[in-house]
């Protein structure tokens, strides 16, 4: 463990009505040897009512075993990861999600590689001491294919062969869309892609209707790539416009969480917020990595926990 740490928390940003944010920076770290991460104490711990659930999120991991490139450090994901899975054993999170890139591959692919290095993530995943859940990114079907991966990685309670799905627990209803399609409606499959042609086809469009359609509960919706179009159209699913009606028909979407994009993202369109989170691959030692813990009460408000240069927000509907 780190020998010491300081924490400061601060408010940096105000946002517009409905949503707020602070952020936790370190200040200084003594010692060198590193055996896992220190984290503080729950920031939202002065809050009288109980989440009716807590979960555990983390994103764009791009483990590989290979050399850094830019500020993504790749290698250094696999501890990372193992630190933010042990934050969550220790707050015993109801389950952990990672949304997306999961495992990254050589400069020169290799597919037997590529697999060993999903493989060697997912083992540390499943550290966690519950229900793991995976969101398929575009990076996660480089060098191999989408059954591939699904088929190396545990979705607890879904069977390996659905890329995308819902769950339900203590009365919120958990939604998970696939966005690794071409604009044609072709899967993504051994690189056959470019990361910014990603859609929803026909298909996974009618089972979200249905999905939500049977569903009264709220809803939470994970995805990799973004819906909202908040920043770079070419980092959203060419029918993001399509998919926010289907959402916004529903009337029950507490909130749609995204990654691919490596930043903090917030968005609020037709009364439905859409976040996008932090990456772990990017930056150089373990203070830079990022997790989330995110509480959800019974008035249908979120607060986010924010691990390192992830940061704490709030969301109320």
């Amino acid at each position: 463990m780190f020998n010491s740490y300081l924490w400061l928390k601060q408010i940096d940003l105000i946002m517009p009505e409905k949503w707020s944010l602070s952020r936790r920076k370190f200040i200084g770290i003594a010692g060198t040897t590193v055996a896992g991460l220190m984290f503080p104490p729950n920031v939202f711990a002065k809050i009288d009512a109980k989440p009716i659930i807590r979960f555990g999120m983390i994103s764009d991991i791009h483990y590989a075993d290979r050399e850094p490139a830019g500020n993504r450090f790749y290698r250094q994901s696999l501890s990372k990861v193992k630190d933010a899975v042990d934050e969550m054993n220790r707050q015993k999170v109801d389950f952990m999600i990672e949304l997306g890139d999961f495992k990254d591959q050589d400069v020169v692919p290799n597919e037997a590689n590529t697999l060993k290095y999903l493989a060697d993530i997912e083992a540390v995943f499943r550290k966690f001491n519950g229900p793991t859940y995976h969101v398929l990114g575009n990076h996660d079907t480089d060098g191999i294919s989408k059954q591939q991966f699904l088929e190396r990685v545990e979705n607890t309670g879904i069977p390996n062969t659905e890329s995308y799905y819902s769950f339900t627990q203590k009365g919120i209803h958990f939604v998970v869309l696939d966005g690794d399609f071409t604009k044609e409606g072709k899967a993504y499959d051994h690189g056959n892609f470019t990361w910014d042609n990603a859609s929803i086809p026909a298909e996974e469009m009618d089972w979200l209707k249905a999905d939500l359609k049977w569903n009264k509960l709220p809803v939470i919706v994970f995805i990799h790539q973004m819906l909202d179009e908040s920043k770079d159209v070419k980092q959203a699913v060419e029918n993001a416009v399509e998919v926010r009606q289907i959402l916004e028909q529903a009337g029950n979407i507490l909130c749609v969480i995204q990654g691919h994009v490596h930043e903090e993202r917030y968005n609020l369109i037709n009364g439905i917020h859409y976040y996008s989170v932090n990456a772990v691959v990017d930056g150089d030692g373990p203070e830079n990595s990022a997790c989330m813990i995110v509480d959800v009460y019974n008035n249908g408000s979120l607060k986010i926990e924010g691990f390192l240069r992830a940061t704490d927000r709030e969301i109320k509907n």
